[in-house]
């Protein structure tokens, strides 16, 4: 008996420094702990409960695929009963898997998943927990390390699980063998429920549990082990790089509000495997979701970029288009890529005045001190005394031309966006902004000469375009979970 408790004790010990090292939750957090039925999610709510020195605030989930008719609903039972026993609040839900799966066109995997996610994310918010809790263990990354090496995957996928991700869910168990969680529920004489499709051979992740990982354990008893400790160097790996990506991506890739933007000469002069991360990131901005695109999409967007002729397309999964413009790549959604010029537009005072395709001019008067300057080409500021009211805004022709200040002459707005290296595929939508046919502001690259503001300046009117932006790529939302951040143009 006295080996038995330590036993346990070690194994509380051994979750309880993964939570403290990986910074998983703190003591009285509120956790939402994903609860099958099965043995592995059984040891974690029991771990979870026990844990010395860490108290938690557990709420179980359990969600009802109804994949297995009775079973699955002799698991629902299961859970309540459990949950029940230790007065921990339980919540379920019913959806039907493979309906939705052929429904969406999805496999029965994706669409589990899916629902799986949105039952935890509402759980999360109605019981302001700081995470999900599941029950993946070391064996599980092993498995999983295996199936996407068997599939063809780079380090990001051979990274496999991490402790945390960003989708609040955390796992305490990846250091814990499925050996070990089954003798702690002998030890503590826990029952669970057996999945019986978890037998089923045909199914990929069964044949490499049954099949393929004891006949590598005759080569190295320790290969579970050796394949878990890989993937969480991979994963450490990876974060490091992801970093370092993420430094390069904001020098390098710009956005445009609808999309993303690859600029052909700094980016094609950068090593293959750092353009490949770079489409990677992209794709993942714009879909949340990288599950849709693989190896053959990303040399397909490096080609494209590399030796795609102007106007090149390439159409992508998730409604995505890559175009090859003569400077770059644009990478967006389809239906923004055919975004037509800003429709001519009478301004008559402040207010808001809609261009079409989601821009926008915002006029406002300012107050302004006599030294500020309006140089910044993200706003223009517009004597009024100079330029009342009403002004046009109407799409540029390219010999539109624009006054230098200081008597320096005029440019035409051809050459201005050729100065100013302005996407081609861009340079359509900009508008130009006139007073009495005398052009003050091709928006949000160059102001003229004409009604600037100066010290002896009375009235002043701010313009700012809201929906076109070119900046770095960065300062967009990432995931777009709540849409597109509506942000002043900035366009070099």
């Amino acid at each position: 008996m006295a080996l038995i408790a330590r036993q346990v004790a070690a194994l509380r010990r051994q979750v309880l420094e993964t939570l403290r090292h990986h910074a998983l939750c703190a003591p009285g957090d509120t956790l939402i702990v994903a609860v099958s039925g099965g043995a592995d999610s059984v040891a974690l709510l029991d771990l979870l409960a026990t844990l010395p020195d860490l108290p938690l605030s557990l709420v179980v989930a359990h969600l009802n695929h109804c994949l297995r008719g009775g079973e699955s609903d002799g698991d629902e039972r299961f859970v309540a009963e459990l949950a029940a026993a230790r007065g921990f609040p339980f919540e379920t839900c019913r959806v039907d898997v493979r309906a939705l799966a052929a429904e969406q066109g999805r496999s029965l995997e994706e669409a589990g998943r899916d629902a799986r996610y949105a039952f935890f994310d509402r759980l999360r918010q109605q019981y302001a927990a700081v995470a999900v809790a599941t029950a993946h263990h070391a064996d599980d990354q092993a498995e999983t390390f295996l199936l996407r090496l068997l599939r063809g995957a780079g380090g990001s996928g051979l990274g496999c699980m991490p402790f945390r991700n960003d989708r609040a869910v955390i796992r305490p168990l990846l250091e814990v063998s499925r050996r070990d969680l089954l003798r702690y529920l002998h030890e503590r004489g826990l029952a669970w429920r057996e999945d019986s499709s978890n037998l089923d051979t045909t199914l990929l992740r069964n044949r490499v549990r049954h099949e393929l990982l004891p006949l590598l354990e005759t080569y190295n008893p320790s290969v579970m082990k050796r394949l878990a400790s890989t993937a969480y160097l991979l994963r450490q790996d990876e974060e490091l790089l992801a970093r370092q990506v993420e430094t390069v991506f904001a020098e390098l890739v710009l956005s445009d509000g609808s999309g993303l933007v690859f600029d052909a000469a700094s980016c094609g002069c950068q090593p293959e495997g750092l353009r490949f991360r770079l489409y990677r990131r992209a794709l993942e901005l714009l879909t949340r979701d990288l599950r849709c695109f693989d190896s053959t999409h990303i040399r397909q967007l490096d080609r494209l970029l590399l030796h795609g002729g102007t106007g090149a397309r390439l159409p992508l999964p998730r409604g995505l288009v890559a175009i090859r413009t003569a400077d770059g790549l644009v990478l967006s959604r389809a239906d923004a890529a055919l975004a037509s010029p800003p429709r001519a537009t009478e301004i008559t005072g402040p207010a808001r005045y809609d261009l079409g395709n989601g821009l926008s001019l915002l006029v406002e008067l300012a107050a302004v001190a006599p030294t500020s300057s309006d140089a910044d080409d993200s706003t223009a500021l517009v004597d009024l005394d100079a330029a009342p009211f009403p002004w046009q805004v109407r799409p540029h022709a390219r010999d539109d031309r624009l006054s230098l200040p200081g008597g320096e002459g005029s440019r035409s707005v051809g050459r201005l966006m050729i100065d100013r290296k302005v996407p081609r595929h861009l340079r359509p939508l900009l508008p130009l902004l006139l007073s009495a046919d005398q052009p003050l502001w091709l928006a949000g690259v160059r102001r003229s000469g004409h009604a600037r503001v100066t010290e002896r300046t009375g009235t002043i009117a701010r313009i700012t375009v809201v929906g076109l932006c070119l900046r770095p790529a960065a300062g967009i939302r990432s995931h777009r979970r709540d849409g597109p951040a509506e942000a002043p143009s900035k366009l070099l």
